[in-house]
């Protein structure tokens, strides 16, 4: 993705002059296939939605649950409902329009989220979906993990005060990269000044022949048996223990060699 131009302003004139425009937007390409099998495109422009849209968008799909009687638990009526209140937001004309105090927007193609039901099929309103979430990436204020280098995070996290902000800025989508990424730079450095990091290849300890008699679960111990040769019994009520079993193989080998 291109980085975006940036033009410099004062915090009073972005108050004051930006922060009452609509939403950036992008236009998408859309097929559909009508009930004749014929394949119409078009296209359509979808907008981010303020904090205030998200609010609405928020409210108005819990109504839209209770209404049909999912009050214990918000579930699928609920999920679908939000995505349609989105939709319904963001969904807007190619062209700008004018409004009588000169005001220009994109206006909104539909009058509610029954019409937008209506209009499109299930699968169709899955794209659209897509769509606004890639609108959400592409105009996203959060950095991804190309942007800056190893040295960068390093430097801001050292810093006590405004790490946490740091890390508040990149998408958690990036964090286990980004924790990757400076594991190696640690490794390297330890390297460097000469300390070993410690082996991740399983230890005695954790291979079967090194168990002792007191390997075993807090449960009934398991217990074997063996009726070819009575007068050998393996011992029962206990696990066998490496040394155990390796006297025992010992008394047989001796009886048949006798």
């Amino acid at each position: 993705m291109e980085a975006r131009p940036i033009r410099k302003i004062s915090a009073k004139e972005l108050i004051s002059k930006y922060l009452t425009e609509g939403g950036p937007s992008e236009i998408f390409d859309i097929e559909r296939t009508l009930g004749t099998g014929e394949v119409v495109a078009s296209q359509v422009r979808v907008q981010l939605l303020t904090a205030e849209d998200d609010i609405e968008a928020l409210r108005d799909a819990q109504q839209t649950a209770r209404d049909h009687k999912e009050t214990t638990e918000y579930g699928d009526i609920y999920r679908e409902a939000q995505a349609h209140e989105v939709l319904v937001r963001a969904l807007r004309g190619v062209e700008q329009e004018t409004l009588p105090d000169g005001k220009k927007y994109y206006p909104p193609l539909f009058v509610g989220t029954a019409h937008l039901r209506r209009s499109f099929t299930a699968a169709e309103l899955a794209v659209l979906l897509n769509c606004y979430q890639i609108v959400k990436a592409t105009f996203s204020p959060l950095e991804t993990l190309g942007e800056e280098s190893a040295e960068t995070w390093i430097a801001r996290f050292s810093d006590p005060l405004r790490g946490p902000f740091y890390l508040s800025r990149l998408d958690s989508l990036h964090w286990p990269g980004l924790i990757a990424l400076l594991a190696q730079v640690s490794r390297d450095l330890l390297s460097a000044a000469g300390h070993e990091l410690p082996s991740l290849d399983p230890t005695s300890a954790s291979i079967p022949d090194a168990s002792t008699s007191d390997t075993g679960s807090s449960g009934k111990p398991l217990s074997a048996s063996s009726t070819s040769d009575p007068e050998v019994a393996i011992p029962t009520g206990e696990l066998l223990t490496k040394e155990k079993a390796a006297a025992i193989v010992r008394d047989r080998m001796k009886k048949r060699s006798d």
